[in-house]
Order: C-alpha cells, then sequence, then structure tokens
C-alpha cells in the first residue's frame, strides 16, 4: 500500500461512526438474505445477531415499525467481486455506494442520511459539479484544533481524491508552523500544486459530518470567520453558499 494513503486518518475524519443514546430511535435494519432467511444483520448501535437464520417475513412481523433494507446474497457476492478487483479501498467504498442497490425496503422511504446512502459532504461535494469549476489538480488541507486534533492532507485529481495522508511539516521553521497561510503556502510550494485549506475546531467538524445537509452551517461559520477558509477564496464561498441555498 502506498504510503500516500493514510487510511486512519482517513476514516477518523470522513467515515465517523456515530453513537446512539439510551433514548435515540435506532436507525435502519440491513440484512444480506438468501431467499428469505437471513444470513447477515447490521444495525447501526444494537446487535440483531439473533435474527440470522430466520426469516425476513418473521423479523418484519416484529420489528414493522423499522425500516428494513434487504441485499440478495448473490447481488452482494458480485458487488464485492466487483469492488476487490479495484486498485484502492476508496475506489471500492465509492463503487459500493454508487453502484449497489438493495432488492427490497419496507414502506418506510430509504432516508437519504441512512447509513448505505449518506456521503461525507467533502467527499460529494469535490467529485460533484464542483469539479468542473476548480483546478483539474488541487491540495486541501484540513486541520482541526490548530493543529491539536486530526489533519490530513488530500490530493484531487478531476473529481477523484487520489491520495491522502498528513503532511511533514518538520522542515518548516517552527514559528511559522503557527500561521495557517503559511502552512498552505509550504504545501502549495512542496507539492506544486494549489492548495485550499481548511481550519476548523474538532466540534465543528464532526458536527458537521453528521449532517445530512451541513452546508447552511458550513456558509454560516465562513461568513463569519473567513480564517476557516486560507487563502479565503470569494469564489468557494460563493459556491459553498450556492450549496446552501439551493441544497445542490
Amino acid at each position: 500500500m502506498e504510503l500516500s494513503y493514510d487510511w486512519k486518518n482517513f476514516q477518523s475524519l470522513f467515515y465517523i461512526k456515530r453513537t446512539l443514546s439510551s433514548t435515540a430511535t435506532f436507525g435502519p435494519i440491513y440484512l444480506v438474505t438468501d431467499g428469505r432467511m437471513i444470513v447477515s444483520v447490521l444495525s447501526e448501535g444494537e446487535d440483531l445477531n439473533d435474527w440470522i437464520g430466520s426469516t425476513t417475513d418473521e423479523m418484519v412481523a416484529e420489528l414493522g415499525h423499522r425500516e428494513v433494507i434487504q441485499f440478495d446474497r448473490e447481488k452482494v457476492d458480485e458487488w464485492m467481486d466487483h469492488a476487490s478487483g479495484l486498485e484502492h479501498f476508496y475506489d471500492q467504498i465509492q463503487y459500493l455506494r454508487n453502484d449497489s442497490q438493495p432488492q427490497w425496503v419496507t414502506k418506510n422511504k430509504l432516508k437519504q442520511n441512512s447509513f448505505w446512502m449518506h456521503e461525507h459532504f467533502l467527499l460529494f461535494a469535490v467529485r460533484s459539479w464542483w469539479s468542473q469549476l476548480v483546478p483539474s489538480t488541487y491540495g486541501i488541507y484540513i486541520r482541526l484544533d490548530e493543529g491539536r486534533g486530526l489533519s490530513l492532507f488530500l490530493i484531487v485529481q478531476r473529481g477523484r481524491v487520489q491520495s491522502f495522508h498528513v503532511p511533514d511539516l518538520s522542515s518548516m521553521i517552527p514559528d511559522r508552523r503557527k500561521y495557517p497561510s503559511d502552512i498552505v503556502k509550504y504545501l502549495s510550494g512542496h507539492y506544486l500544486v494549489p492548495v485550499q485549506g481548511l481550519f476548523l475546531s474538532t466540534k465543528e467538524w464532526f458536527e458537521w459530518s453528521e449532517m445530512a445537509h451541513p452546508w447552511p452551517k458550513i456558509a454560516a461559520a465562513v461568513h463569519s470567520q473567513h480564517n476557516k477558509l486560507v487563502p479565503f477564496n470569494w469564489g468557494l464561498a460563493f459556491l459553498i453558499a450556492t450549496r446552501s441555498y439551493f441544497g445542490i
């Protein structure tokens, strides 16, 4: 595996495990079935493995108030075989997210912010229509809590995340590492690509990451604190405001 792929920090930033409080409503139930028999079951925050070996009819009879999403085992095997032929784990996840579809869903409508459908707001944005309005290759540097939290540098090319890792800033003058503009300038010179820095608090990042439509909050934060985007880019701020207002 390439050194330019730091999966630990990537998953910590973009694939966030939500925890459910004792009063929270449980999310959708995902089933893999062979015929009508349940061979695998998942629901975030709870253990439903006792249902393995039961039928979908039995589960729906008892849990009919829940959203139940079923995938056929034969289809799942086909998707997994195809995904395993892709080069990187990130590409495998994107393939499964975009191409695999459930064979059956209960009468409750599949929510866009469910586990299966939800994609992190930033990963979705970089591969959306935004990719037609930004440079073909650029970097994004995410830094939380002024370096006390997580950080990650991503290279994006034609709407696809090509690499991601924690950048080595050791060759910078120590005092200059305190200044976001100097860090972004250093990364841009080192990697020879334009770089957009995102300097946020951990609380903001995780709050936005768990929202189905965080763009109004992002737009408000950027409007009130320009230093969240370094360098501040009016064009990018406009794109954020557009997505906030129109939801696109």
